[in-house]
């Protein structure tokens, strides 16, 4: 757990460090961008997620982890357990009906400008002798008030406990990946490895969200971007 709370906090570092180091780090994608700058929403509503894997626990992780990111990122996230509860009153209690209602209908039921929508396609951990891999997969669509995708984004995300340095003693790192693997396979920590996922996605330097009205780059990022 350790572990993987690290590598969120150096995946965060390292972008931080990126973005600060202006001209050395390659520009946003304008051309896939483009919906999102002309369009530059304030509000996302994050609804139920869509899970296509056999582990009922994954939507609560994502959930979990989604509106600090977007927060951070700078924008307005509405609460998701009210939105649920809200989406419930009015007859949606499965992620796939939420996802097939019209994106018009779900806006304006909370006075949204965009909906996200996120699909889990793999939440696994396997195990093999003496290594497990955890592996998550997720796919992001941004959808306007008006029904029109802005943005779409996919990312699958592993994690191996045992990738590590060598002790140099070959008997005692064998012992230690077998019951590292063992550990893990028990008890596979997919929160921390969520939370990466999202971070890597959201901002992500040519293809992520560029900041929100709420953020302290957000005017600098836009002036720069006019200014190219």
């Amino acid at each position: 757990m350790n572990r993987l709370k690290g590598l969120y906090r150096a995946a965060i570092g390292t972008l931080l460090v990126v973005i600060l180091a202006g001209c050395a780090a390659p520009g946003p994608d304008k051309a896939f961008l483009q919906p999102l700058h002309e369009q530059k929403p304030r509000s996302i509503l994050v609804v139920p997620v869509n899970n296509e894997t056999i582990d009922v626990q994954a939507p609560t992780s994502v959930l979990a982890t989604l509106p600090m990111v977007l927060g951070e990122r700078g924008y307005y996230v509405f609460p998701v357990n009210t939105v649920k509860t809200l989406l419930e009153n009015e007859g949606y209690y499965e992620p796939a009906e939420v996802h097939a209602a019209p994106p018009e209908s779900l806006a304006s039921m909370f006075g949204a400008d965009t909906v996200l929508y996120v699909t889990i396609h793999e939440w696994t951990s396997q195990y093999m002798l003496i290594s497990t891999t955890t592996t998550v997969d997720f796919e992001y669509r941004l959808v306007n008030a008006d029904g029109t995708e802005l943005w779409r984004a996919r990312k699958q995300l592993s994690y191996n406990p045992n990738n590590q340095n060598s002790t140099g003693n070959p008997l005692a790192d064998l012992i230690s990946m077998a019951v590292t693997a063992a550990i893990e396979r028990a008890a596979p920590n997919y929160l921390p490895l969520t939370r990466t996922a999202n971070a890597q996605t959201f901002y992500n330097l040519q293809r992520g969200l560029p900041p929100g009205p709420y953020s302290p780059a957000y005017d600098e990022y836009y002036k720069q971007l006019n200014a190219e």
